[in-house]
C-alpha cells in the first residue's frame, strides 16, 4: 500500500501543524473571552448597566452615522481602550475582533505548515481561503 502524499514527512510533523493550529484557536479563544468579561466588568463597574440600554440594531444610522457606544473601527476601539477610565465597550469589541482573527490566523499558521510537509495542495487551498478572507476584510472596509 503506497501512501497518499509520498513525499509526506508523517504523523508527526502532521501532529505539531494541527497542535500549533489547536493553540492558536484555543489560545485566541481564551483571550477573547477573557476579555469579553473584563469589558464587561469594566462596563458594570462603571454603571454602564445602570443608564440607558443600548438598542443594537439601531447601532448605525441612515448616512452612516452611529452611536457613541457602537465601535465600528479599529481607531475607535484604540480610543476607548486608551480613554481614562478605559471604556469597557471598547474591550469587548477588542474581544469580539480577536475572536473573528482567530480563525484567520489559524489559516496563515497552517499554510506553512502543509508546504513544509510537501502538502502542496492543502497548501494552495489554505492559500486561496486566506486570501478570501483578507479581500472580504479589504472589501468589507474592515481596515478603516
Amino acid at each position: 500500500m503506497t501512501p497518499a502524499h509520498p513525499h509526506h514527512s508523517g504523523p508527526t510533523h502532521d501532529a505539531k501543524v494541527e497542535g500549533l493550529i489547536a493553540g492558536i484557536l484555543f489560545g485566541g479563544g481564551l483571550v477573547s473571552i477573557a476579555l469579553v468579561v473584563a469589558g464587561l466588568a469594566l462596563y458594570a463597574a462603571h454603571g454602564g448597566f445602570s443608564g440607558h440600554t443600548l438598542d443594537l440594531h439601531r447601532g448605525v444610522r441612515a448616512g452612516g452615522a452611529h452611536s457613541a457606544g457602537v465601535f465600528v473601527s479599529f481607531s475607535e476601539v484604540a480610543s476607548g481602550l486608551t480613554a481614562h477610565p478605559v471604556d469597557g465597550r471598547a474591550v469587548i469589541a477588542l474581544g469580539l475582533a480577536i475572536l473573528l482573527a482567530t480563525p484567520v490566523l489559524g489559516v496563515a499558521a497552517a499554510i506553512p505548515g502543509f508546504l513544509a510537509a510537501h502538502d502542496h495542495r492543502y497548501g494552495a487551498i489554505a492559500s486561496i481561503v486566506l486570501a478570501m478572507l483578507a479581500l472580504s476584510f479589504l472589501f468589507a472596509g474592515g481596515a478603516g
